[in-house]
């Protein structure tokens, strides 16, 4: 039964108009933050697209139909604000030389800043090929701690890495906590259970991509997923024929142990729908 269906009225939503609709029941607690377009196509897979930005349409600023994308944003953000740890693919960081996780808007950095929070912010990469001097490994003022989740062979390319910034003067300190759970994969269930005890997570917000987010959903690790549905039609081809991803990828489930989801809340701004679906997992 749905709890709450809520009219974004205003798409920059107020914190707590937010807090009523993203309110969680019990701990710990991990989503998974997605927006798709109708067809369910979750990255445009173009080059110079970061992928959530254009789905939701954020880069059409004149477009009435495009309104609720500034909604989406604010949903977004708030996820930041408000968890004790968000988690994404190296992915993300690649694409996005400025992606940090940390909220923009002044009154969600307030909510940062209640209780000298320190959040983690934790990337998943089985190869180690993130670059340490991305600004998520390098908090200008301790905002935030920095994980990395890898494999033995990662963990040595990483070490690698280091060694090479150093002899090149470059003065990395490298607060970043690097742990090596895995042969040939980041092991999942490890990294989420690390969080929850050597962290003290709670709250668990999971960006994804998609492979991580395919990973996540079939280890059952999923409580909750929420999910902006955009206003356009992409198709399922990128402009050189590739086949563009929905927002769980790299997984497979039969008819008789597909996780179903219930849903939760209902919310609409303008022409982007928010959905609450938590999850049922029947494996």
């Amino acid at each position: 039964m749905v709890r709450t269906v809520q009219l974004f009225e205003d798409p920059n939503v107020s914190i707590d108009q937010l807090s009523e609709f993203y309110k969680v029941e019990g701990s710990p607690h991990t989503y998974l933050m997605f927006v798709t377009t109708i067809d369910g196509i979750a990255v445009p897979l173009e080059p110079g697209q970061r992928g959530g930005s254009e789905i939701a349409l954020r880069h059409l600023r004149d477009n009435s139909i495009a309104a609720g994308g500034l909604t989406d944003n604010r949903a977004l953000q708030y996820g930041w604000a408000t968890a004790d740890a968000v988690l994404g693919g190296a992915g993300i960081l690649r694409d996005n030389p400025a992606a940090t996780w940390y909220p923009r808007d002044k009154d969600l950095q307030a909510i940062l800043a209640k209780g000298n929070r320190k959040p983690v912010r934790a990337v998943v990469s089985g190869r180690g090929e993130v670059d340490l001097k991305h600004p998520l490994f390098n908090p200008k003022k301790g905002e935030w701690q920095a994980v990395i989740f890898t494999t033995k062979k990662g963990e040595e390319k990483l070490k690698n890495q280091e060694k090479r910034m150093q002899a090149r003067g470059y003065n990395h300190p490298l607060s970043t906590k690097t742990y090596a759970i895995g042969e040939t994969g980041v092991d999942l269930v490890k990294a989420v259970g690390i969080l929850r005890k050597e962290y003290r997570t709670k709250l668990l917000d999971i960006q994804g991509g998609p492979v991580l987010a395919g990973g996540v959903v079939k280890a059952m690790l999923v409580d909750e997923v929420r999910l902006t549905v955009s206003p356009q039609v992409m198709g399922d081809l990128n402009s050189v024929g590739r086949k563009r991803p929905g927002f769980v990828t790299g997984v497979h489930f039969g008819i008789e142990d597909s996780p179903l989801a219930e849903l939760e809340a209902i919310g609409v701004s303008g022409s982007h729908i928010f959905l609450r679906y938590l999850m049922n997992y029947r494996n």
